[in-house]
Order: C-alpha cells, then structure tokens, then sequence
C-alpha cells in the first residue's frame, strides 16, 4: 500500500512529504522520525518517490513493535526541478555538446545549498507539520545521491544538535 504524499511550502521549499496523513491518524503520543532524501544532479525530487515509499512501508512492520512512525521529506535541489533557472549551470565541463567551465563551483554551491536547506528545515519543520501541537521530531535522519549524497555528508559533518526542551525531574515525597 503507498503511502501519503502531502505537499506543502516552507522556506520558500516545495516540500513532498511522505507518510504524514498516516501519522495524523496515530495516537498523539506516536514518536515521530523525519528522513530527508535528496536526488542527484540532473534529477528532480520525483526520482526519490520510490525510496520515499519503501522508506515509508517500514511503518507498518515498526508500528507492530511500537517504535517511531517514519516521515520522508523531498525537495528540488537548487537549480534543479522546479527550481531550475539556468540548465548549463548543471552540466560537467564537458558533457556531451554541453561545456560548463564553472562545474566545480556550480557543484560546490549546489551541494552546500542543499546541505544548508537540510539545516534550516531541521529548525521549522516541526511547526509546519503538526501545527500548534508541534509534537517533538525525535529523530532526524538524510540520505542521498550522487549530489544529494554530497549534501548529505555536508549536512552531517556541519550539522548542530537540535536543542531539546528538558524536563525538570520532580522530587519524590
């Protein structure tokens, strides 16, 4: 059975998320895990659909043992998808007819961008998917591709643990 695509903006992001219509529909107290998947160069966040689901069916094997209900997140690496603004910029030196002698910096920037833009859903995409209840991501998880396996690295080496609330312990009469 797949699994939910919900699509909804943030930080000016066309994000897919995976999974999230069978969540709501989970107790409240339900743990929650976030995996961004990020596509590779010339590829769009559509060739993550398939990953996204497989992803998403453990679910249903996860939800017999009680553990975390997985979310997927996919969006359009910068200059690709519907982000593209200029096509050359996504070629090697030489591909084919195309010559791009900017490659390694256009790279660069692309792969950083989508690290960055995996930084800054980390800090407000809580409140995009659950609202004023803002129920806690527990864990949060990237994978990729080609480029987006680049930004994956990127985003794990740079990557600052998200402050989490603690609870003050109560004294026991």
């Amino acid at each position: 059975m797949a699994s939910s695509q919900s699509e909804i903006v943030v930080n000016g992001l066309k994000l897919s998320v995976y999974g999230l219509a069978e969540y709501k529909r989970l107790p409240e107290n339900t743990p929650v895990a976030v995996m961004f998947a990020l596509h590779g160069r010339l590829q769009n966040k559509s060739k993550m659909d398939t990953i996204a689901q497989v992803l998403c069916s453990l679910n249903n094997v996860q939800r017999q043992q009680q553990q975390r209900h997985l979310l997927v997140v996919t969006f359009d690496h910068a200059n690709h998808g519907s982000r593209l603004t200029d096509k050359k910029a996504n070629f090697s030196w030489k591909e084919g007819k195309h010559e791009n002698p900017t490659h390694a910096i256009d790279m660069y920037s692309m792969v950083r961008a989508g690290a960055t833009s995996v930084s800054e859903l980390i800090d407000v995409l809580e409140y995009h998917l659950f609202g004023a209840t803002c129920r806690p991501v527990q864990c949060w998880g990237c994978i990729g591709f080609s480029m987006g396996g680049h930004s994956t690295f990127f985003a794990a080496a740079n990557g600052k643990p998200k402050p989490t609330k603690k609870k003050k312990k109560r004294p026991h009469l």
